[in-house]
């Protein structure tokens, strides 16, 4: 199969070395072995090197995918406190400078630069309310929301929120460059597969069978499928996002492959494969990336024919009320 997408390396791969081996039975007692001494036990070495560092990814990914839930899971616990504050400020200290100066309670997905400065600046004036100095007449400090929720326990909250939101910028720039190895991985294999490619063309004799069978690089021309069209709700009752889209008649269609991305905008290739549909199924339900009310995430579906080529849908973004 041709390589389509970071998926497509390994069976591409696999497909080089069975030809390869078949090559060398056919050039017997010599073997096929480019530049440098490069020669099939390579290619198996490189594969191995390239299994690692996928894991990796992959490993990396999940990282991510965790510490992201479990910020969203505290954004939604604190947010509720923070509006509850405001409530709380303005019906205890109502037309007091303190109730002028609340700062507004940031959205869901506001950048962590605005949650930052906004639980900071809750911490400051609720820590200001209960010095009450000077004394507001009626007001017996300290404030405390209902629960009980004490500053004590803000406090120790927005420890978390921060963390979590610090946790969440590490996972993502660690990712980034494992990816990045990831893609040097890439390049001096590829390079190693076109070689070999003419390497091939140039060492058998003309008419020999195993010329019609080395594996592509590209796809072929005109072999890329079309896209389906995706759509995406949120399920109230099943609390998952379920996914539909439209079937398409092709004749060598082989299955739908489901990909999340975190936002906020899609990339194919940092899109993780959550899940694979084979025909007739035209839908797929999942809770992937949406664990609190607030939680966001992009899907798409891929259209994958039976030469490996693939077709990205329209990008759907699922927000869990």
């Amino acid at each position: 199969m041709p390589i389509t997408s970071v998926g497509s390396w390994l069976p591409t791969i696999d497909e080089f070395k069975t030809h390869w081996l078949a090559v060398n039975v056919a050039l017997s007692p010599s073997e096929m072995i480019l530049s440098g001494g490069y020669d099939e036990p390579s290619l198996e070495d490189d594969r191995a090197a390239l299994v690692l560092v996928l894991g990796t990814v992959t490993a990396k990914v999940n990282i991510l995918t965790s510490s992201a839930g479990d910020r969203d899971i505290k954004r939604a616990g604190i947010r509720p406190r923070m509006m509850q504050f405001r409530q709380a400020v303005g019906g205890q200290l109502p037309g007091s400078q303190h109730a002028k100066s609340l700062p507004k309670t940031p959205r869901f997905s506001s950048s962590p630069g605005l949650w930052r400065e906004a639980m900071t600046d809750m911490l400051t004036l609720w820590t200001t309310i209960n010095t009450n100095v000077p004394p507001i007449a009626g007001f017996a400090p300290p404030l405390v929301l209902g629960g009980p929720y004490a500053v004590a326990a803000y406090t120790t909250e927005k420890g978390a929120m921060d963390s979590a939101f610090t946790a969440v910028n590490v996972n993502e720039q660690v990712l980034k460059q494992t990816r990045r190895s990831r893609d040097a991985t890439f390049e001096p294999i590829y390079e190693r597969l076109k070689q070999y490619r003419q390497a091939v063309i140039g060492a058998l004799p003309v008419g020999n069978a195993l010329l019609d069978s080395i594996p592509r690089l590209t796809p072929p021309p005109g072999s890329t499928p079309p896209p389906t069209n995706l759509s995406g709700v949120w399920n109230a009752g099943t609390t998952e996002a379920d996914l539909t889209w439209e079937e398409l008649a092709l004749p060598n269609f082989d299955y739908w492959s489901i990909r999340a991305h975190p936002g906020p905008k899609w990339r194919n290739d940092e899109a993780e494969t959550i899940g694979q549909v084979f025909s007739p199924d035209l839908s797929f339900s999942t809770d992937h990336g949406l664990v609190a009310s607030g939680s966001m995430q992009l899907f798409a579906v891929f259209t994958v024919v039976t030469t490996g080529n693939e077709r990205r849908s329209n990008v759907v973004k699922v927000i869990r009320p």
